[in-house]
C-alpha cells in the first residue's frame, strides 16, 4: 500500500480529507499552539484538528495565516461542544471567529449528548449555508451511528474515535467501512501509556537496517533531514501511526514538540507487512486512554 504525506481519502460527500493530521488537544493556546501548528505545515501536514473544547482555535487560525499556505489547502477540522448544543450555529460561528476563518472543512459533534439527533439536524443546515463543508460525529458508537442512520437525511462524513492497536475497533471500522463513513483515530499513540510494550518493541526492531523487504521511497519533506532522527529504526509511535494509515484511517496524533511533529511524519519510507499487521490487530485489550462512549445515553 503506497503511501505519501499528500494521501486523502474521500468523504462520502465527495471532500477530500488528509490522511494524517496534526490534533491540538491538550497543547496551550498561544505561541506554544502556534508553532506546532507551524511546525506541521512545515513537514507537510495538511490537517489540522482542534474543538472549541480545547481553547486554542485561535492559535490554529493565527498559525494557517502565518503559514502563507493558502487556506483552501489546509483541511480544517473543529468541534460542537456538550454545553453548545442549545445552538449549535451560534457555537460554530463562535469558532468560526475564532479561527478568523469563513467556514471550516469539518465540523463534529464532540460527544453522544442526548441532544445529538437535534443537534445534527442543525449541522445539516450549517452545512447547506456552507459554513461547514462537511459534518460528522465524534465518539459515537454503532448503536449511536445506527439511531442516528435511521433519523437524518445526511450520513456523517466522518466518526472520530479513538483507535489503535490496544483499542482495535474491528466492528465499529466494518460497520463504518459498510456505511460509507471514514473513521479518524484520535489517541493513535496511547497517550504513550503503550509505547514501551515488549510486543510492540519487538515489532518495530523488524523495521531497521536489517528489514529485508525494500523501502518504499519517501516523498521530500522540508527539512526532515535536520530534525527527524533520520535512523533507519523506527520508534514504536511511527509504527502505530503506519498500522492506522495501512488500516485507511485517518490519523491525528498529537504533538506540541517539532522533532516528534517531524517524525511522525516519517513513516512512508515503509510498509508493515500483513504478518505485522495481524501480530499488532492482535495487542486489542479495549483500552481506553480517554472517553468511553459505549455507556453514553
Amino acid at each position: 500500500m503506497e503511501l505519501t504525506i499528500e494521501t486523502k481519502s474521500t468523504l462520502n460527500d465527495g471532500q477530500r480529507i488528509p490522511q494524517l493530521g496534526l490534533g491540538v488537544w491538550q497543547v496551550r493556546a498561544g505561541a506554544t499552539c502556534e508553532t506546532a501548528v507551524l511546525a506541521a505545515l512545515e513537514a507537510g501536514y495538511r490537517l489540522i484538528d482542534t474543538a472549541a473544547m480545547y481553547g486554542n482555535e485561535e492559535s490554529v487560525g493565527a498559525a494557517i495565516r502565518k503559514s502563507g499556505i493558502p487556506r483552501e489547502e489546509i483541511f480544517v477540522t473543529t468541534k460542537l461542544w456538550n454545553s453548545d448544543h442549545g445552538n449549535p450555529a451560534r457555537a460554530l460561528n463562535t469558532s468560526l471567529r475564532k479561527l478568523k476563518m469563513d467556514y471550516v472543512d469539518l465540523y463534529l459533534i464532540h460527544y453522544p449528548v442526548r441532544e445529538r439527533r437535534q443537534s445534527w439536524r442543525a449541522l445539516e443546515a450549517l452545512q447547506a449555508q456552507g459554513k461547514a463543508r462537511s459534518i460528522g460525529v465524534s465518539n459515537f458508537t454503532i448503536r449511536h451511528l445506527r439511531e442516528l442512520l435511521v433519523e437524518t437525511k445526511t450520513l456523517p462524513a466522518v466518526n472520530q474515535v479513538e483507535f489503535h492497536p490496544y483499542l482495535y475497533q474491528r466492528d465499529l471500522l466494518d460497520y463504518c467501512a459498510g456505511e460509507g463513513i471514514v473513521i479518524a483515530a484520535y489517541s493513535p499513540l496511547t497517550k504513550g501509556v503503550r509505547l514501551k510494550d515488549p510486543k510492540l518493541v519487538a515489532v518495530a526492531k523488524k523495521y531497521s537496517t536489517a528489514r529485508t523487504q525494500p523501502a518504499i521511497p519517501r516523498p521530500q519533506l522540508p527539512l526532515l533531514d535536520k530534525l527527524s532522527r533520520h535512523s533507519e529504526t523506527k520508534s514504536t509511535a511511527q509504527i502505530l501511526i503506519r498500522w492506522a494509515l495501512q488500516h485507511r484511517l485517518v490519523v491525528i496524533p498529537k504533538s506540541a514538540n517539532r522533532r516528534r511533529i517531524f517524525e511522525d511524519a516519517d513513516i512512508f519510507d515503509f510498509e508493515i507487512t500483513a504478518g505485522d499487521m495481524e501480530i499488532l490487530d492482535g495487542f486489542n485489550e479495549t483500552l481506553r486512554t480517554c472517553w468511553d462512549p459505549t455507556n453514553a445515553p
